[in-house]
């Protein structure tokens, strides 16, 4: 990271960064289109232990992001949360946007285990209720969701489940 002054480092401090963050974007290889990169925005919840991120989405049984992942698992990934802009009128050059972000590359796969394609769709729906609990335009929290989200297989078959493995990630961050 060349601007080493905004390197957000640990566990507990890049969690606070994914947790403001509502959407994560998926860049994938898609050799159907001449190994063009594909760009997706999707919702998803998320695992962080010991340095290893786990993030979870779920789609439907077929689709162009499953295709990409299935010829190759190599993905990168970035979230992001804006904050205000600050304009200095007497240089331009010295304004700029305050934000938090995480970026990584990792391998991407189907979860086919139940118990944890359950447990994938647990963290993405505690995510989305704790968004909704705010607002939409408020960073959501895991920990103001009191409700336990828990899944059936029966209902998880009805999605695909898959997720991105890294152990390549940063944070960072221009503060206020």
């Amino acid at each position: 990271m060349r601007r080493k002054d905004r390197e957000i480092l640990g566990d507990e401090n890049i969690a606070k960064i994914i947790e403001q963050c509502t959407t994560c974007h998926i860049a994938m290889i898609d050799d159907a289109n001449v190994g063009m990169p594909y760009v997706i925005p999707i919702s998803f919840g998320y695992s962080l232990m010991d340095g290893v991120l786990e993030l979870y989405f779920h789609c439907a049984h077929v689709g162009k992001k499953l295709d990409c992942i299935l010829k190759n698992p190599n993905v990168a990934f970035s979230m992001c949360v804006e904050n205000r802009i600050e304009i200095h009128e007497d240089d331009y050059c010295r304004s700029g946007r305050f934000y938090a972000s995480v970026v990584g590359q990792g391998k991407a796969e189907i979860v086919e285990d139940n118990a944890e394609k359950c447990r994938g769709l647990s963290l993405l729906m505690k995510r989305q209720a704790a968004g909704a609990a705010h607002g939409s335009n408020s960073a959501p929290s895991m920990h103001a969701t009191p409700h336990k989200f828990e899944f059936t297989p029966a209902q998880a078959a009805a999605v695909t489940v898959f997720k991105i493995t890294s152990v390549n990630f940063t944070g960072k961050a221009k503060s206020e």
